[in-house]
């Protein structure tokens, strides 16, 4: 039953994801200026809005969900100790 929420939670946020970047990187194709501008402003918008509530619900799931939650440590464990490979050295 885990398993399934934390997949559903995934789904969801990957789905808002793309309308998030359909909305903000599509580009209108109406030839009237004023329907244009009107369209623009509000996929626009309703983009960033969209934008919000993914970070919204991220920030309410990874406190309960396991998955968000392993995903978040193994984060922060990269951060503690990245990769020696991409380290730019002082001498450089």
């Amino acid at each position: 039953m885990n398993k399934t929420i934390s997949v559903i939670r995934i789904a969801i946020l990957f789905a808002l994801g793309m309308v998030v970047f359909l909305l903000i990187f599509g580009e209108e194709q109406d030839a009237n200026l004023l329907t244009w501008t009107f369209r623009f402003i509000v996929d626009k918008a309703v983009g960033f809005g969209t934008m919000f509530l993914i970070a919204r619900l991220y920030k309410r799931w990874s406190k309960v969900d396991p998955w968000l939650i392993a995903y978040d440590k193994m984060c922060e464990e990269v951060m503690e100790k990245p990769n020696p490979m991409c380290i730019k050295d002082s001498e450089d």
